[in-house]
């Protein structure tokens, strides 16, 4: 259990886009995995932002570790949190166009990642400490429509409310819910995208200010900012090249970790 000596802490890992090895790296480097690959990051928390999928030469590795250390963390009273990003959410909706998976794979890859987002183990967002994680953001058309769902549209309600919608969505096969919009800078149909779409420029042009602290991936950026102005923190700085990570204390204050580079 957590002391005065221990606090929980919620480690923060973008895009990793098939780069085992980086991300084997980072995540030793953050204590959070032994030489073995086992967790040993005890009652702390991980949360990986999506995009374990496609470019790099390693998906399904970065997938089994995850899968593993997650079920580990979960009996060490910690907790592994996998958001999907757009490259997990094209196999569930079984469009394999930009997937590097063969078609067996890409089969087998849509029913296990149901499973999973049917009992809980993939998530489309979460909330610590009023700070709000979604793979690519919530923009200010999508705030203003939990507005009007939500009493209180806090980062908790939200994240509540976004996963209710999207396991429902996922079960019932239907997406036409803005969360999955595809933004017309991307070819889609809306001015801004939905919550695994939207490019950061658009994200923060939607807004004066996000309401909420956000943390997104999705967008590849050249380090971790905290960008105030907007109230955001993108995190995906491409694990083939660097390795940043954030850590959040108890308080819900961020903190930019650099491990180094990649290689």
């Amino acid at each position: 259990m957590p002391t005065p000596k221990n606090p929980k802490q919620v480690f923060v890992v973008g895009d990793v886009h098939g780069q085992f090895e980086p991300f084997v790296k980072l995540l030793r480097h953050a204590g959070l995995v032994d030489e073995n690959l086992n967790w040993k990051g005890g009652h702390h928390r991980l949360v990986q932002m999506g995009d374990i999928f496609d470019r790099g030469p390693a998906s399904r590795k970065v997938d089994d570790l995850l899968d593993r250390i997650q079920k580990q963390a979960a009996q060490a009273q910690g907790e592994v949190i996998r958001l999907v990003g757009n490259h997990e959410l094209e196999p569930l909706l079984s469009n394999f166009v930009i997937s590097g998976f063969s078609p067996e794979e890409a089969k087998f890859m849509h029913d296990k990642l149901t499973r999973q987002v049917l009992n809980g183990e993939l998530r489309a967002a979460y909330a610590y400490k009023g700070i709000l994680f979604t793979h690519a953001g919530v923009t200010r058309k999508l705030y203003r429509i939990f507005q009007l769902q939500l009493d209180d549209p806090n980062a908790g309600n939200i994240a509540a409310l976004i996963n209710l919608i999207f396991r429902e969505s996922i079960k019932h096969e239907f997406y036409k819910h803005p969360i999955f919009n595809i933004s017309v800078s991307r070819k889609g149909m809306d001015r801004f995208g939905g919550i695994f779409w939207e490019d950061l420029e658009d994200l923060v042009e939607s807004y004066p200010q996000s309401p909420l602290l956000q943390v997104v991936g999705h967008t590849q950026v050249d380090r971790i900012i905290w960008d105030r102005s907007a109230n955001i923190i993108p995190v995906d700085v491409g694990m083939h090249r660097k390795l940043q990570y954030l850590i959040i204390n108890e308080e819900g204050t961020p903190r930019i970790i650099d491990a180094g580079a990649a290689a």
